[in-house]
């Protein structure tokens, strides 16, 4: 039984319909007809005939002098831009490769996702004494995280008092109001100096990040390190210099991210 979508006189049709169209002109050998189409797709001609106009308008096909089709400038852009994504992602796991090279520490990639901050790269440090714990896809307690809290000293109000009072559930309206208090301090300082530190003095580990921001400004994530505090302590200056490089280079390429 055909849908309504599918009567004569309908200009736009279901999208798998559209999409098979597209995928046919796509595989062809040679640039078939419209009635081509047709036949190959089992489909009634005045259908493949609302389709391809669909796709003509939207450029998503061309139509040739001999009436036969071809895809449009509108595929193109499309690829492009999914070729570009998968660029910009390359690119950005090449950025924390170099930084785990040059420091000889853990080093990761977390982005502000569906409103949390998610580890998404993680590359292993080459030290013999590692930091362990951390997976691909660590999410919550951003208060508490190098990243989260440089991804928060950048965020915009409403979603930063968002992350914050999630966090804060459980302690006592007191506690909340100092815990507030002292972290919107620190997070003042992070956005001053361009860095965020969460020292845990019981494992004895040290995180460092460093924000990146998408090509409008908006904050898209941190980068930065793991490691043992002793050896954070002996060569911070270095490491915080490089962090902040690579979390530049993941900025500069976002900038050319669609």
């Amino acid at each position: 039984m055909n849908s309504a979508s599918d009567k004569p006189g309908q200009t736009l049709q279901t999208v798998e319909r559209a999409l098979s169209f597209l995928e046919y002109v796509a595989a062809a050998d040679t640039a078939p007809t419209v009635q081509q189409v047709s036949a190959g797709l089992g489909l009634n001609i005045t259908t493949c005939y609302h389709l391809m106009r669909t796709l003509l308008a939207r450029g998503y096909l061309e139509r040739r002098a001999d009436a036969t089709l071809r895809l449009g400038a509108g595929v193109g852009a499309l690829f492009r831009s999914y070729q570009l994504n998968f660029n910009t992602s390359d690119k950005l796991a090449g950025i924390v490769a170099e930084l785990a090279a040059a420091t000889a520490e853990t080093s990761f990639l977390s982005t502000l996702d569906d409103r949390n901050v998610i580890l998404k790269v993680l590359v292993e440090g080459s030290q013999p004494l590692r930091v362990s714990g951390l997976y691909v896809g660590l999410t919550g307690n951003e208060p508490h995280r190098a990243s989260g809290k440089a991804v928060l000293a950048h965020a915009d109000a409403d979603l930063r008092d968002e992350i914050i009072e999630r966090n804060l559930t459980g302690m006592s309206p007191t506690a909340q109001r100092r815990s507030r208090t002292a972290l919107l301090q620190e997070l003042k300082e992070v956005q001053e100096r361009g860095w965020a530190v969460d020292i845990d003095s019981s494992p004895g580990i040290t995180a460092l990040g460093a924000p990146f921001f998408k090509h409008d400004g908006s904050i898209a994530g941190a980068v930065g390190i793991v490691a043992p505090t002793s050896r954070f302590g002996e060569a911070r200056g270095t490491l915080v210099g490089t962090v902040l490089e690579s979390a530049g280079k993941a900025t500069a390429v976002l900038r050319l991210a669609p």
